[in-house]
Formats: structure tokens, C-alpha cells, sequence
């Protein structure tokens, strides 16, 4: 014969019933944090993949080929990216054409001048980038005879999405 105390019987169930609840409580509290997240970043990644505008310089494009001082052409790195690159002397400025470039868009893209397609000792020349042809101004302490690479960069998540080698 089996003596059971209903009253302790009752507490253990309160109790495992509580320590139940409280699981799934937290259960659905993670699976929120989790859907909230993953909202949240797509909603990020969303807004910053505006669309790349389309510029055209006609000047740029006719610049002939004994004024190119060095010139490439782009591979795709991470994303398609095409066209020509290529560094001239616009009346002592030095400049960096791109002819009937094209690449994705992606958050946060930026042109660098760097030693190799990893970005190393890069200097950025341009804070956006536009698909089409135009140039934009080299910075003084780019050193294209040393820095012979021109990516296209994704800052925010350190991707390459395209490179030139200027020879």
C-alpha cells in the first residue's frame, strides 16, 4: 500500500506546470528576438541597395589612347562588374576614367586605389559609385605607379565586388 500526500502530489504538479509555462515562454521570447533580428537586417540590407546611377561624360569617353597614362579592365569579384579603367592628365590633374562601367548595386560602395584585390594600404577615390562613363579626381597621395588596382569596394561588408589593373 502507497501513501500519497495529495497536497505535496498537487505542489510538484504546480510546480512542473510553472517551469513548463515559463519554457515557452522563453522559447517564444527567443523566437522573437530571432524573427525581430532577421527583420531588422533585411530591412537594413534593403535600404542600402539603392540603385546605382548612370552617368555619361562624353569627354571622358573620347579621351584618346595616348593620353591614357596606365589603363585595365574589370573583372567581377563578388558581383558582375565590367568596363574600362584607366588614369590621365587633365591639365595637371591627374584623373581616373571609367569607360561604359557597369556593377551592381550593394550598400556602401566605394572606388579605392589599393596594392593588390584585398585592399591593402588602399586610398579611396570616390565615396559613391556611378555606372556609366565619367571620372572622377585622383587625390594627391594616390600613387598609381605603386597602388595599381582600382576596386570597387563594399565598405560596410568588406566585399570586392569588381577590379581593374592599371598597367
Amino acid at each position: 500500500m502507497k501513501i500519497v500526500n495529495k497536497d505535496q502530489n498537487h505542489d510538484i504538479n504546480i510546480s512542473l506546470t510553472f517551469v513548463s509555462e515559463i519554457k515557452k515562454y522563453i522559447m517564444t521570447y527567443r523566437n522573437f528576438l530571432r524573427f525581430a533580428f532577421l527583420f531588422l537586417m533585411i530591412g537594413f540590407i534593403a535600404s542600402s541597395c539603392s540603385k546605382i546611377e548612370e552617368t555619361t561624360d562624353e569627354e571622358v569617353g573620347m579621351v584618346s589612347e595616348d593620353k591614357k597614362l596606365v589603363k585595365g579592365n574589370f573583372t567581377s569579384g563578388a558581383h558582375a562588374t565590367s568596363g574600362e579603367a584607366f588614369v590621365y592628365d587633365d591639365n595637371g590633374t591627374k584623373k581616373l576614367g571609367f569607360v561604359n562601367f557597369k556593377t551592381d548595386s550593394g550598400p556602401d560602395l566605394r572606388i579605392y586605389l589599393a596594392e593588390d584585390t584585398k585592399a591593402t594600404n588602399f586610398v579611396q577615390v570616390s565615396g559613391s559609385v556611378s555606372n556609366g562613363t565619367y571620372s572622377v579626381d585622383l587625390p594627391a597621395n594616390a600613387d598609381f605607379a605603386k597602388k595599381k588596382h582600382v576596386l570597387i569596394w563594399c565598405k560596410a561588408f568588406s566585399v570586392l565586388f569588381g577590379s581593374a589593373e592599371l598597367k
